[in-house]
């Protein structure tokens, strides 16, 4: 389980993404990836946590930050977001504002 990236669910309802350290039998010391400015981020090895595995809300089943598809990995070692534009994303051709069948009221045809 060590360097495994993970998502981690705090009290708080923030939920961060973290390299897990070590594993201990009921808790993960864990690096959270952090923001350090200029779009870039990284793991904050030098402030470790302790987490309960019970925290944890999912496994991305890699040791590499940028085979998540979420961050791509810069010369210096850190890291950017991908683009979050969503390619796949279709614009759904039916608009609220038209009225269906149901919507439409009939009007009392004897005047």
């Amino acid at each position: 389980m060590e360097r495994q990236i993970i998502d981690v669910d705090f009290d708080d309802g923030i939920t961060s993404i973290a390299k897990i350290l070590r594993d201990d039998p009921d808790e993960y010391e864990v690096a959270l990836l952090e923001y350090y400015g200029d779009g870039e981020w990284n793991f904050d090895t030098e402030e470790t946590i302790s987490i309960s595995k019970d925290c944890v809300s999912g496994f991305y089943d890699t040791l590499n930050l940028e085979n998540t598809g979420l961050y791509e990995k810069l010369i210096n070692g850190m890291y950017v977001e991908t683009d979050e534009s969503d390619f796949e994303f279709e614009l759904d051709d039916t608009s609220e504002d038209e009225e269906s069948d149901s919507d439409v009221s009939l009007e009392d045809e004897n005047f």
